[in-house]
């Protein structure tokens, strides 16, 4: 039936888009390390300034309601922000030492929520906060050099690190010419909080002190992104004589989740001199190829423009792609050695953005990249040989690491259109997984020494099938569902609730958690285990989500962020004169999760969530030891960073006839094993085992909050 036509609205805001930026960042760490004892004169290096040029890419979505607009992005940024501090002693007017400590960031990325308003038709001015991580390369270098005899010495390394924390900015975007092409300029803030170690150290020279403040990073960047869509729509139909019917080529659109299996190859190149490992004069070992099988789980949601599909996901995979290095082996009368290096890479995830055409209907080829993650455990195996017994040690280290992968594949609808399979191939890049160090000395008349590692980027490469259920495809909105009807009809009864589940939203929450460290160490006193670290305490943040409805189904994507005051620690323990604690002090949680719920009646929502988790959390490493006199005693306090994943459910309700929502939800995160163990397996005489327990470190969290959702 003909319906009268609607005035057309302004060019719209909203849809997916993909896009480019460049700026220029400072660095500012503000910790202060002493060199009491390195130096003859205790000194400290107060601090490391930096700056450098930022380039990258950003994908994201934006939902325009009225004259406001929110969107969900993330970003990828390589950067040249470094900067350096040195301390130097000149000693007996011939000897000088100089320290010299250093930072770069690598890279940048971030996952957040944004939120803005229209002055204008075509400017946004909008703020930004999320989640935020860094690949940081922290290196040391002591040069030491003589002029009577005249002499030098090099020793240099440099750590990979990767570190999380919170992200806030604003920015304008202004319409170029044309709705699809959009410029921005923005700054953002991060922040990483405690990046060095912080100690108090009581010794037979002295109080010795090292601070440690927060690491932050200030951006200014400009950028240009193209959305897709159609520039601009028509304004709401009063009324049609029937539902709307999705075309053939809007099949794509939809929320999805799946399940995926597949095998991977991994490859981390390096060459690790002997000498530098402690272990031979010469000779090095080579870098470790894996292999093996992937399986896990993924969500996302695509946005379809005719033949082209666009779209965000976020996945997780348990892996078990392992390899070792080259075995190095030494022998003399009596004695043999060997070394070598495992690799396992236990677990593997994703946020991309998707990018895809139909050549029909029912075939989708895509192209994707975005940020990655892998847990990584990196175990040094010793074996030692004598007359007596065979002694193997097993030293184990496992680490969160951070970089990015891109691939391609293709899907093809299965029967329905609601059923997809697909078959992909993905590149992960975790650039350097291994510090690297290198040593030079000069001092004639005597041969000189040079020994460097030489580190190379590890990389997992991928191929999975899988399949996929997708919702929908969307409701175009909520009356596009209606039956005609005339609302001056009296007759015609009540009108049905307009309220829906679908939109973007912000809220905040808080509430309590439980944390679970079951680790077990006896190597760290010589055979006294400690560990099992229990805390619990506080928790409060924000959250930022979208959903969408399908009947009674309810789908969507959420971020989320928490400051916490989750501690505690282990009973002290004794072992002879030295007396030890451990403590956790949890700073911050996060999550990116997709949920997937029903509705009972339309006013409530019972939901399922999982997705990605991390935390920022304090070792507090406490000890003390009695002899010999005077009492030497240490407070460490070391930041570190997990990786995992959050599962949990929760009801949610309309608070009245309004566009606030209630909720109560429960989430359970597991990090896996997070702490290097030893263990110790002999069958010399008289020896004594060691085995370690690795655990596994779990929070509870009971959280209740409350969400504004923007009308769609």
């Amino acid at each position: 039936m003909p319906v009268k036509a609607s005035p057309a609205l302004a060019a719209s805001w909203a849809g997916f888009y993909l896009g480019v930026h460049g700026g220029y960042g400072w660095e500012r760490d503000d910790f202060s390390q002493s060199e009491a004892f390195a130096l003859a004169t205790p000194q400290s290096i107060n601090g490391i300034r930096g700056k450098g040029a930022v380039y990258g890419a950003q994908a994201g979505y934006n939902w325009q309601f009225g004259r406001a607009v929110t969107g969900l992005e993330f970003d990828f940024s390589a950067t040249d922000i470094k900067g350096s501090n040195a301390v130097s002693q000149l000693l007996g007017g011939t000897d000088t030492t100089t320290i010299t400590l250093g930072e770069k960031a690598q890279y940048l990325g971030s996952v957040r929520g944004r939120l803005g308003w229209l002055p204008a038709d075509n400017v946004l001015l909008y703020g930004t906060a999320g989640l935020a991580w860094e690949r940081l390369d922290s290196t040391s270098q002591t040069l030491q050099t003589s002029t009577a005899p005249v002499s030098a010495t090099l020793s240099s390394s440099r750590t990979p690190t990767d570190k999380f924390g919170w992200v806030a900015g604003a920015g304008v975007e202004a319409m170029l010419g044309s709705p699809n092409w959009i410029g921005r300029i923005e700054y953002l803030h991060y922040d990483f909080g405690q990046i060095a170690d912080s100690s108090a150290i009581t010794a037979a020279i002295g109080q010795v002190n090292s601070t440690s403040g927060s690491q932050t990073i200030d951006m200014v960047r400009v950028g240009v992104s193209y959305k897709f869509g159609a520039p601009a729509r028509q304004a709401p139909v009063p009324y049609v004589k029937a539902p709307v019917l999705a075309s053939a080529r809007s099949g794509w659109a939809g929320f999805y989740a799946g399940a995926h299996g597949g095998y991977g190859w991994g490859d981390d190149p390096a060459t690790l001199p002997l000498t530098l490992l402690d272990f031979a004069p010469d000779g090095a070992l080579t870098g470790a190829k894996s292999q093996g099988w992937v399986a896990g789980g993924q969500f996302g949601h695509n946005w379809q423009y005719n033949r082209v599909v666009a779209g965000l996901e976020a996945d997780l995979s348990a892996a078990d792609i392992k390899g070792s290095t080259s075995t190095a082996s030494i022998a003399s009368p009596g004695f043999a050695s060997t070394l070598k290096f495992d690799e396992k890479v236990k677990y593997l995830g994703t946020v991309r953005g998707r990018l895809g055409w139909t050549p029909i209907d029912t075939i989708l080829l895509y192209g994707t990249a975005g940020l990655a993650w892998e847990r990584l455990e990196i175990t040094q195996v010793q074996q030692d040989t004598t007359a007596t017994g065979v002694t193997t040690t097993r030293t184990a280290t496992p680490s969160d690491r951070f970089g990015w992968v891109a691939g391609a594949g293709g899907e093809m609808m299965l029967g329905s259109s609601n059923w997809i399979g697909r078959l992909e191939y993905l590149h992960y890049d975790f650039g350097r997984v291994r510090s690297d160090s290198s040593l030079v000395a000069v001092s004639p008349p005597l041969t000189n020494f040079a020994a460097a590692t030489s580190i190379g980027h590890q990389t997992v490469d991928l191929v999975r099938a899988g399949v996929s259920y997708k919702f929908g495809p969307d409701a175009v909105s909520p009356v596009s569902a209606l039956a005609y009807a005339k609302l001056a009809d009296a007759k015609a009864g009540p009108m049905p609730s307009l309220q829906s589940w679908s939109g973007f939203y912000l809220g905040a929450h808080g509430g309590y958690g439980w944390k679970q460290n079951d680790f077990s160490n006896g190597s760290l006193l010589g055979g006294v285990t400690i560990g099992d670290i229990r805390s619990k305490g506080w928790l409060g943040g924000g959250q930022a989500g979208y959903n969408w409805q399908y009947a009674s189904a309810v789908a969507g994507v959420e971020i989320d962020g928490s400051a916490t005051g989750i501690k505690g620690s282990t009973p002290t323990v004794l072992a002879g004169t030295v007396s030890d604690t451990l403590s956790d002090n949890v700073k911050y949680l996060g999550t990116v999760r997709g949920r997937l719920g029903w509705t009972p009646s339309s006013g409530w929502l019972l939901y399922a969530t999982g997705g990605l988790a991390f935390e920022h959390a304090h070792r507090i490493d406490s000890s003390a030891n009695s002899a010999p006199s005077p009492i030497t005693a240490a407070v460490v306090e070391t930041a570190r960073n997990h990786f995992g994943v959050a599962a949990g459910a929760g009801v949610e309700t309309f608070l009245g006839n309004s566009n606030w929502i209630g909720r109560i939800e429960y989430l359970h995160y597991d990090f896996g094993t997070v702490e290097a163990k030893t263990n110790i397996a002999t069958t010399e005489p008289g020896g004594a085992p060691t085995t370690d327990r690795g655990g596994r470190q779990t929070i509870d969290t009971v959280r209740a909050g409350v969400s504004y959702k923007f009308t769609p």
